[in-house]
């Protein structure tokens, strides 16, 4: 159990804000869920995506700056709140028993909430579905390769550093169709059929030689408007990608369990592929072992189950780095 003392106040960082705005918007899905009676949507958004969006928040503060004492105790007394029309006793017992409150619950008032930003609400989803991606590349990276017939296939070895690779815009065709697409949107307050978005992008000579890639792009925008709505089809985001990730630097570097993770423009990349295909929004992890000394630590006493240890040190290695040693590098 994490202890008041353990945990920070003052200013909010950016962690903090995306929390605040995402606990902001279920308080109110969920008031507006209970006005409707819809009391299972109201568990759904006030309890289990309510807890989730706090799990969420340790995993990411607790490797950074840590836990903010005052959106903790907010987020208690939120949740205990939006629980009390569904489970009146048990909200009103820890209300008063473990929150320390002299009067009963029946007394308290609705959670007062602000505007939600919601570009702090999408900029977290971005940062859950990027660590995600990202999670899986590597999962993709360490999938031993069928070798040649005959031969046991080997794993390969663990990466050390990755480089994030983030897109400053669209490439010029495909903002193209982002900007065709959206007018056609707003003009009929939905997207044409593929024939006749066919028909206008064809008919576009800056697009001519990249014809075969134009409908599965168009393809692939149908599918980010399932889940992004009209936002898929604007050739911007509405939060600074870059600032997001450099904050959750740590973060990424732990769940990926990686020694550094770089930060770079695709335009900076010698790849054309990842040039291409890397857009706003979608960044791309690469992977690579960088060069570093290894020391063999040696215990000399018998008899014991932590006999030796390879510890590697890398370049700008500080003191804490170098003696966080994984699992991985005991032996």
């Amino acid at each position: 159990m994490i202890e008041k003392d353990t945990m920070r106040s003052g200013p909010n960082t950016v962690n903090d804000k995306m929390f605040i705005a995402e606990i902001i918007l279920k308080i109110r899905e969920t008031e507006e869920h209970y006005k409707t009676l819809m009391f299972k949507e109201s568990l759904r958004t006030g309890f289990f995506e309510y807890s989730n969006l706090f799990h969420q928040y340790r995993e990411r503060a607790q490797v950074q700056s840590g836990l903010h004492w005052d959106l903790v105790h907010r987020y208690l007394t939120t949740q205990v709140l939006l629980l009390s029309p569904i489970c009146p006793h048990i909200s009103d017992y820890v209300w008063q028993n473990i929150l320390n409150n002299e009067r009963s619950i029946l007394h308290a008032s609705w959670p007062s909430t602000d505007e939600p930003d919601l570009s702090l609400t999408k900029a977290s989803e971005y940062l859950a579905e990027a660590s995600h991606c990202f999670r899986l590349r590597l999962k993709s990276h360490m999938t031993s390769s069928k070798g040649k017939k005959g031969e046991t296939p080997t794993a390969p070895q663990p990466p050390s550093h990755g480089i994030v690779w983030v897109a400053k815009t669209f490439p010029k065709w495909q903002s193209i169709i982002l900007t065709t697409m959206h007018d056609m949107y707003k003009k009929n307050k939905s997207l044409p059929d593929n024939k006749e978005l066919s028909k206008a992008l064809g008919s576009a000579p800056s697009l001519k030689k990249y014809m075969k890639k134009v409908m599965p792009f168009v393809q692939a925008v149908r599918e980010r408007m399932d889940k992004f709505g009209e936002s898929a089809l604007k050739d911007t985001i509405e939060f600074d990608e870059r600032s997001i990730l450099e904050e959750n630097m740590d973060y990424l570097q732990a769940t990926l369990d990686l020694e550094g993770i770089e930060l770079k423009w695709t335009e900076e990349c010698e790849n054309e592929r990842t040039q291409e295909e890397v857009v706003p929004g979608e960044p791309y992890l690469t992977f690579f072992n960088a060069t570093c000394l290894q020391l063999e630590l040696i215990n000399p006493q018998p008899h014991t189950g932590l006999f030796q240890a390879i510890l590697p040190v890398y370049e700008n290695d500080n003191l804490a780095a170098i003696l966080n040693i994984h699992e991985d590098n005991i032996s």
